[in-house]
């Protein structure tokens, strides 16, 4: 029986228990070792992307560009899109005769030694428009040439201006105030009679190339 146990006992020391396989950490060499490199790699390529689309995006939808600031514009300063144009002839008034139909205008003493400076160095040619009321509905315009600016009210009863014109002959015919939904119809006695000119409505002009007879 003795002999038994120590025979049990020795089996049993002989049967140890097996040492646990030792594990590779994070830190040892290893499929695991490459991680964190791989995550920083990964992150990276997220971030890049994330940003390649976010430039896509803004490039479709650009930020609204800030509004541009403007004052009050002159006449003068009616976009091409809004001018009107006409061709009309009139009447030239002869240098000599000059003087005294400037005398008759209404012009002041300032603007009227102006023109015939003008004329006396051939910058100049005066004309004579007379200008009406063609459709009734009335309304004051301002009518510019030669860097010289009248106001008119247009009435059925033709009243006539004298336009100093220079070599492009260009007449600029503006509203004064907003004319309203009819606009306002001015008309001029050229060399052919009575015309009716271009209806101009509001923030238009109309610019009228003269040919002088």
């Amino acid at each position: 029986m003795l002999a038994h146990r120590m025979g049990h006992t020795h089996d049993a020391g002989m049967r140890q228990t097996p040492e646990p396989e030792a594990r590779a950490t994070p830190d040892e060499a290893g499929p695991g070792k490459g991680r964190p490199l791989w995550y920083g790699l990964a992150a990276g390529m997220i971030v890049v992307a994330g940003f390649s689309a976010r430039m896509a995006t803004q490039s479709q939808h650009p930020a609204p560009l800030p509004a541009a600031i403007s004052g009050d514009a002159p006449h003068g300063a009616v976009s091409a899109a809004n001018t009107l144009g006409s061709t009309q002839q009139f009447a030239m008034i002869a240098p000599d005769n000059a003087p005294r139909a400037l005398q008759q205008s209404g012009l002041t003493p300032d603007q009227q030694a102006r023109i015939l400076a003008g004329i006396h160095k051939r910058e100049y040619r005066l004309v004579q428009m007379p200008i009406y009321d063609e459709a009734g509905t009335g309304g004051v315009v301002t009518v510019s040439s030669g860097g010289i600016t009248q106001t008119v009210p247009l009435t059925p009863r033709p009243r006539t201006v004298l336009l100093p014109i220079r070599i492009s002959g260009e007449v600029d015919i503006a509203p004064v105030s907003d004319p309203g939904p009819a606009g306002v119809a001015p008309g001029a006695i050229t060399v052919l009679g009575p015309t009716p000119l271009p209806v101009i409505h509001r923030d238009q002009m109309l610019v009228l190339d003269v040919i002088v007879q």
